[in-house]
């Protein structure tokens, strides 16, 4: 498979161009990459701020709803990441509103 040069970005589209060839070459994994770091920082983040595991897991999984759209609507992840961040925050949400404490 051959990827196109760095030198045919377009450097007036700014750094969205950068990241999509960026995305390109690693074969779309730069992108699951980026949501899944973000769901990690934000929940160890949330975990250790609160000591509270299933409140993080509801705001992790929202936080990277909120980011996986918009890179979703941006072209930057495809339909099956952006899916897989509705079924963090929906797993988010049946954890926490099945809290039986």
């Amino acid at each position: 498979m051959a990827y196109a040069s760095p030198s045919t970005i377009n450097a007036s589209q700014g750094l969205g161009a950068v990241l999509n060839y960026a995305n390109e070459v690693s074969g779309n994994w730069l992108s699951n990459m980026f949501l899944l770091g973000i769901w990690v920082v934000i929940l160890m983040g949330y975990m250790k701020a609160q000591n509270d595991f299933k409140g993080g897991l509801a705001v992790a999984g929202y936080s990277t709803f909120v980011v996986a759209l918009l890179f979703w609507i941006g072209g930057f992840v495809s339909g099956w990441a952006f899916s897989i961040s509705i079924a963090f925050a929906i797993i988010g949400t049946a954890v926490l509103l099945l809290d039986h404490e």
